[in-house]
């Protein structure tokens, strides 16, 4: 079965279309020298890291992971390959009742330290293992028998924005260290969003697969087109000289407003008395039944019988932030704590030991994760100089996360990758 990258919240990110499209640094700050710097992993501020007025620099972030499916499954499910059947069977097996995923990418240009373009595709999920079944295997697997899918709350969001930003340090009263505080205004624009609370929808098939009855409720939104204005903002204390925690780092991302007067709702209130639906097929799925054409504007049987209501008009939307805390020990490491302000993500804990392998130029860094759209990561950061950013060169990082799944892609889930290069003009 081939599935297309819009599907990945596609376990059901939304029921138009049962198929959707489903950021964790900041570098250092400018003051350190390039060449002295660790690689830090703060848990938002993935792809805003800083650079000097005469570079530029690039970077791509993905993450993607789910509680419930492996890394064969969600791996080819969002890239769009084929999925063998028996991948398919062997998860069903193991399969949870609540399951719960997502993906986020960025794609980010600097041109300054206080300018960037950059675009986000992010999106969450919580559904239950009827829902996967009906989409995997479709109704006909499960004839005389009810399929109960759910999701409770689906979101996708495309949003692209430009960054213009700010920097202002001060020294501590004491002179043992300084506070910096950093940020960006971002003007956006929204490409398109969507969403579903609530739903759900009970299929029957009976034994012959001659007839199927429906029942289901729940309330979808779309919107294609709008505005918005969010801001990065982050508060660094820097106790280099004293204490056991020598950096500590708060911040907040993406946080803001969106308006889009292209807001459509599709709903349907459950239990009403003709909300069942019968329709006569061989063998229909319920990807098939809500395929996005049903919720347009076409008008035909189906969507007669399945007493779809909708509503047009504008809607203000709140963007899906990101909230961190973390912070640099001289016996720990790093440690960062991270919230994504989407369904599916549990907060993330992340830790970065003392510890790192060299290899000429280039730098090893091992991290450990828990939470997130996933249950657990192990990470790898990579840094390579060319040669000292101050006299003119290239710096790059690397990471790598959910190394584990390379390992057992039929067991273990998750998946995520960061690549930057900082190059001086």
């Amino acid at each position: 079965m081939k599935h297309s990258f819009n599907c990945l919240l596609g376990l059901l990110l939304t029921a138009h279309a049962l198929q959707a499209q489903t950021n964790y640094t900041m570098t250092l700050s400018a003051e350190m020298p390039s060449e002295t710097k660790p690689a830090i992993n703060f848990p938002s501020k993935d792809t805003f890291f800083t650079t000097r007025p005469k570079t530029i620099g690039v970077s791509l972030y993905s993450e993607g992971g789910s509680s419930g499916m492996p890394l064969a499954i969600t791996g080819r499910f969002m890239l769009g390959s084929y999925i063998p059947a028996e991948r398919i069977d062997k998860t069903e097996e193991r399969l949870k009742s609540k399951v719960r995923g997502g993906l986020a990418a960025t794609m980010q240009l600097n041109v300054t330290d206080k300018l960037y373009v950059r675009r986000h595709q992010m999106g969450g999920i919580c559904f239950n293992d009827d829902a996967f079944r009906l989409v995997f295997q479709g109704n006909g697997a499960y004839l005389g028998q009810t399929l109960d899918a759910s999701i409770g709350k689906a979101t996708q969001w495309d949003i692209v924005e430009l960054g213009i930003g700010f920097r202002k340090s001060k020294r501590l009263l004491n002179g043992e260290g300084e506070v910096r505080f950093s940020g960006t205004i971002n003007p956006g624009l929204l490409r398109s969003y969507s969403g579903v609370k609530d739903f759900r929808a009970k299929v029957f098939t009976d034994t012959l697969a001659q007839n199927v009855d429906v029942l289901w409720g729940g309330t979808m939104q779309r919107a294609t087109g709008g505005v918005g204005l969010t801001v990065n903002a982050g508060v660094t204390y820097d106790f280099s000289v004293v204490g056991s925690w020598s950096i500590i780092y708060l911040g907040i991302e993406k946080f803001g407003l969106y308006y889009t007067g292209s807001y459509k709702t599709y709903s349907r209130a459950p239990g009403i008395a003709n909300s069942t639906v019968r329709l006569q097929a061989a063998n229909t799925s319920l990807n098939r039944i809500f395929r996005g054409d049903w919720f347009g504007d076409r008008v035909d049987t189906v969507k007669q019988q399945l007493g779809l209501d909708s509503t047009r008009g504008s809607k203000t939307l709140l963007s899906p932030f990101e909230l961190s805390v973390s912070g640099l020990h001289k016996h720990m490491g790093w440690v960062a704590l991270s919230y994504r302000h989407l369904p599916g993500y549990l907060p993330r804990l992340v830790w970065q030991p003392n510890t790192r392998l060299e290899l000429g130029a280039v730098r090893f860094y091992p991290i450990v994760a828990l939470g997130g759209f996933d249950t657990w990561n192990i990470n790898l950061q990579s840094s390579w100089n060319w040669k000292p950013m101050k006299r003119g060169g290239l710096f790059v990082n690397l990471r790598l996360e959910g190394l584990e799944s390379l390992v057992m892609p039929g067991r273990l889930n998750g998946f995520g990758a960061y690549a930057s290069a900082r190059l001086k003009l």
